[in-house]
Parts: structure tokens; C-alpha cells; sequence
């Protein structure tokens, strides 16, 4: 089942028309009867053109950012902590396949991470170099 992308419980058929679409629906209920697999109905979107699927929009076109968190990452606010600024680059590299040269563009800020423990809260200083590397980094998304 080429068409079928499982993921723990979630299940993405994708197809060429409608006609194949119930196609596949039909091979992949007929799986899960199979093995006792029981749906949610109220969970199940089917027929759709475009679906969000683990954090991207799924597309005939292809797959892209979900906006809203294209969104959340332009509107990050300024870290000022070492915390913050792993939160930032967490939420980036979740969707570094769609950020070209995305290792160059996050190097300078992954070096202010060396060194530092994981829950670090130390304030940054010489912050107008890591705002020029941050703003470079929503700027590409």
C-alpha cells in the first residue's frame, strides 16, 4: 500500500482522483477490519484536497509549513535566555527541509548554545548580533 502513510494512529491515503481515492479507502478499511483496527469517526477526514499531517499542510501540491506556525515563528519574541533561544532553533529545525542552507543560517545562533546546560536561563549579552542571525533565520521560513 504505496498510497498509505501510517503513523502511529494517524493514516494518510493520498491518490491521484476520487475514483482511486475510494479505491485506496476501501483496501485500507478492509486492512484494518482485518486486524481489528477500530476508527473514530470524528476523527476521520476523508476526501479532502488539502489535510494537516503531523505539522505540515498536505497538498496536491506537495507538502509545506502549516502557516499558522510559519506564523509562530516569525512572531517569536526576541530570546533572551539560552532556554528561549533552544526553544527558537527546536521550532526551526522541525521544518529545516524548507529552509535552504538552514545549517549556515542557524550556525551563528547554535554558538551561543555552546557550553550552556539545557534549562540555562543566563540573559545574553551582545544581543545585536544574535537579533541580526535570529531575524535571517524567520526571514528564509
Amino acid at each position: 500500500m504505496d498510497f498509505c502513510v501510517p503513523y502511529f494512529d494517524d493514516v494518510l491515503v493520498s491518490s491521484e482522483d476520487e475514483y482511486q481515492h475510494l479505491s485506496h479507502l476501501r483496501q485500507v478499511f478492509q486492512r484494518f477490519e482485518e486486524y481489528g483496527v477500530v476508527l473514530n469517526a470524528s476523527k476521520c477526514v476523508l476526501g479532502e484536497t488539502s489535510v494537516k499531517f503531523l505539522g505540515h499542510l498536505v497538498t496536491a501540491e506537495g507538502i509545506s509549513p502549516l502557516p499558522e506556525k510559519v506564523m509562530a515563528i516569525t512572531n517569536f519574541p526576541k530570546p533572551e535566555t539560552v532556554k528561549e533561544l533552544r526553544r527558537f532553533l527546536a521550532i526551526c529545525n522541525f521544518y529545516r527541509r524548507f529552509i535552504p542552507h538552514a545549517a549556515r543560517t542557524q550556525a551563528v545562533l547554535n554558538t551561543y548554545l555552546k557550553g550552556a546546560k539545557k534549562n540555562d536561563r543566563t540573559l545574553f549579552y551582545g544581543l545585536r548580533n544574535l537579533l541580526l542571525h535570529l531575524r535571517s533565520a524567520k526571514k528564509i521560513l
